[in-house]
């Protein structure tokens, strides 16, 4: 193994990442991968002992800067219809999250996914789920939950240029016939206190996943600004105003 035939097997692959470890190759970062010292990979690879190869749990990564990084993709056209992305789900094999499992011979993408589920009966949602499956249904069925989207980061194995949900995560896209985006599922919880942070559509390679998010707004009446002086939890992760105070 050198870093040269390593770098060369990936590419010949389609991805986009070569990691020079015991030849390990992917298209994502894999969380909870972190960066370490680059004195850490200081194995010499067996077909060049000029090369280093990573070292023990640790891999050297290179990166093809002509093939752009694998996204979740947002929006799916259809007609005059529009498939939208809700977010990445939990789900297991023993409670669906998405009911009905449809085979796509042609390899599952996005759009190949959504249009399967259109045309097995007009199903509402779609979901693409451990980088080959679909799946879909007329509702989110429980326990389902909604996670963060880097839980939904493994790519699609008829292409490498899209994330095709997780293990036992599922990316969810919903049916709009008017073409205007339905309104983000909203998934109820316990939870009585919470921070609000935005997470990348496409998560970077390092750095932050998520950052804090500053809720700002406001409403006019008449000449007068009124801005939030409060909010208050629903049962879900929705918030409402609960007092306004005119703006000076």
């Amino acid at each position: 193994m050198t870093i040269e035939t390593c770098i060369a097997f990936c590419g010949a692959a389609d991805f986009v990442f070569a990691g020079i470890e015991f030849g390990h190759c992917d298209s994502t970062i894999q969380i909870p991968s972190v960066q370490e010292p680059a004195t850490d990979c200081d194995m010499a690879c067996s077909g060049n002992s000029t090369e280093l190869c990573g070292g023990p749990v640790r891999i050297n990564i290179f990166q093809n800067l002509n093939t752009p990084l694998p996204v979740i993709v947002q929006n799916v056209t259809a007609g005059k219809g529009l498939w939208t992305y809700q977010g990445c789900f939990t789900d297991t094999v023993t409670s669906r999250t998405l009911g009905t499992g449809v085979n796509i011979p042609s390899g599952t993408t996005a759009e190949s996914c959504t249009a399967a589920c259109q045309a097995a009966g007009g199903f509402q949602f779609a979901g693409l789920e451990n980088g080959h499956e679909c799946w879909c249904d007329n509702q989110i069925n429980a326990p389902g939950q909604h996670v963060g989207d880097a839980d939904c980061r493994e790519v699609c194995s008829a292409t490498h240029a899209e994330y095709c949900g997780n293990s036992n995560r599922v990316a969810v896209y919903e049916f709009s016939a008017s073409g205007v985006p339905p309104v983000q599922v909203c998934q109820s919880t316990s939870v009585s206190n919470f921070t609000l942070v935005a997470e990348f559509a496409t998560p970077p390679t390092s750095g932050p996943l998520s950052v804090p998010l500053k809720l700002v707004a406001v409403e006019i009446v008449g000449t007068t600004i009124w801005s939030i002086l409060s909010v208050r939890v629903l049962s879900t992760l929705c918030s409402s105003v609960s007092m306004l105070i005119p703006v000076l």
